[in-house]
């Protein structure tokens, strides 16, 4: 029998070699000292340490291999998709009427509240009122233009008595313009008055220059026809005055006749050049007078052209000013800018007092569609992104008997807000897949409000790293000075 046969004969009747194969029976006659001596060991504990160890093994192998998800939590509540309206008034006022009550659900454009108009009335018809009073005055100083042009291009006959078209002129202008309310018949004959006295005015100082420049010509014509009669004199005079001269030689008249005749040529060719000077004169007048008659016109246009662009100023300023009136006139009843639920109505009072921007109200909107609005914690923001899936777990049902509600990342802001527990914190919101939940066999729909846990999976880890992270990170930090 070879070494391997004696081995396997031994290995397989091992129970039986020595002393082990005494029972427990046989040991129960033994004194007690050696009963507990020769009892061979409960089977139990061998098998207990062996089921333990196995046990051991699992977990590491289970740890090694096994993956959890790795989950980033974030709280906040359920807003509808366009988000709750403050109502709120643009300036202070009196409230007037109103139309709603705590909780009434309103349609888009119903009117919630109206603020007395008093104020904004007063101050649109003060405008109009001014609006008015400036297209009059407008309206005169672009008849009077129209005037002025009208008489530059007729005969000088003409423009001393163009003053009968002064009321066409004013209607005419007061029939181009748009008015908000047409003048009374009192402003418009008192303003056909001021035009006709501004051209009055105008038509006399061009009549007195006029009236000037013809009393030139009438002396012109009279110093003209003085120097033709003397020019026609001179000749006869120089003539006899040659002759008398010879006469004088010869002893035929005396030098008083002769000196006589001298002084007459002499007298006459004085007269005939001051006469020429005084036509030069007269001539250069004409020249001062009708520059002064054109300087009128130019200054009478000149002023009047800058007064209506003035006035044209004042009324596009007059008419921003009334738009802007009649816009918060407009606004003084405020309508609802969506559908749905008042909310926290803050007004109660008829004749009670709110100021601009003062809320009012909430209106909540009724939407099919909505959304959890919750904070990310710091930690989490570099691994969550815009389109993640996302779980929607609502505290007023526990989700281990209600479930959950799916819901995708629509928006993570980029940039983060302070909290005072929390610190820094990022806005997230969540389009949900659902906007209500089945309970107790009845589905309810959800509310904007009611408070939500969002879970994103953001990733996995293994199982042994979370028992090996506090060991790596105590490692990572021990044996370090500061």
């Amino acid at each position: 029998m070879s070494a391997i046969d004696v081995f396997k004969d031994a290995w397989a009747n091992r129970d039986k070699l020595g002393e082990s194969n005494k029972t427990r029976e046989l040991a129960a006659f033994l004194p007690a000292a050696l009963e507990v001596q020769e009892t061979p060991p409960n089977p139990l504990l061998r098998w207990l340490s062996r089921t333990l160890l196995l046990l051991i093994v699992i977990a590491l192998t289970w740890s090694y291999f096994g993956y959890i998800n790795i989950v980033a939590s974030a709280e906040g509540k359920i807003i509808p998709s366009s988000r709750v309206k403050q109502i709120q008034p643009l300036e202070k006022g009196m409230v007037k009427t109103l139309f709603v009550k705590e909780g009434q659900l309103v349609e888009k454009g119903q009117p919630l509240i109206a603020l007395d108009a008093t104020l904004n009335q007063a101050d649109t018809n003060s405008l109009i009122s001014e609006q008015q009073r400036t297209q009059l005055r407008l309206a005169v100083n672009q008849g009077f233009l129209a005037l002025l042009n009208r008489i530059t291009n007729t005969s000088k006959a003409e423009k001393l008595s163009d003053s009968t078209n002064v009321e066409q002129a004013l209607t005419q202008q007061i029939q181009q313009m748009s008015w908000q309310t047409p003048p009374s018949s009192a402003d418009l004959q008192l303003h056909k008055s001021l035009l006709l006295q501004q051209w009055l005015q105008y038509q006399s100082q061009l009549r007195s220059l006029h009236s000037a420049l013809a009393q030139n010509s009438a002396e012109q014509a009279t110093v003209a026809e003085v120097i033709t009669k003397l020019r026609l004199i001179l000749p006869v005079v120089n003539k006899r005055l040659r002759l008398l001269k010879k006469m004088f030689r010869e002893k035929l008249v005396a030098e008083t006749e002769y000196l006589q005749s001298l002084q007459e040529q002499i007298q006459i060719r004085q007269d005939f050049a001051a006469e020429k000077q005084r036509l030069k004169q007269l001539q250069e007048t004409v020249t001062d007078i009708t520059a002064q008659i054109n300087l009128h016109n130019a200054q009478s246009a000149s002023a009047v052209l800058m007064e209506i662009t003035e006035q044209n100023r004042q009324l596009a300023g007059l008419t921003e000013e009334l738009i802007k009136v009649r816009d918060n006139s407009a606004k003084q009843i405020i309508y609802a800018p969506v559908a749905g639920r008042v909310q926290e109505l803050m007004v109660h009072t008829i004749g009670g007092i709110v100021t601009a921007a003062q809320q009012l109200m909430l209106i909540v909107p009724i939407e099919q569609t909505l959304e959890a609005e919750v904070f990310l914690e710091n930690k989490d923001i570099g691994f969550v992104f815009t389109g993640m899936n996302a779980e929607i777990k609502v505290h007023t049902f526990p989700f281990t008997k209600y479930g959950v509600i799916d819901a995708v990342i629509n928006n993570v802001s980029t940039d983060a807000t302070i909290d005072e527990k929390k610190g820094l914190i990022y806005r997230m919101q969540l389009k949900l897949a659902e906007n209500q939940i089945q309970v107790n066999n009845k589905m309810v729909k959800l509310v904007p409000g009611m408070s939500v846990t969002a879970e994103v999976q953001i990733g996995e880890r293994r199982i042994i790293e979370f028992f090996l992270a506090p060991l790596l990170k105590g490692k990572q930090e021990a044996l370090r000075e500061r």
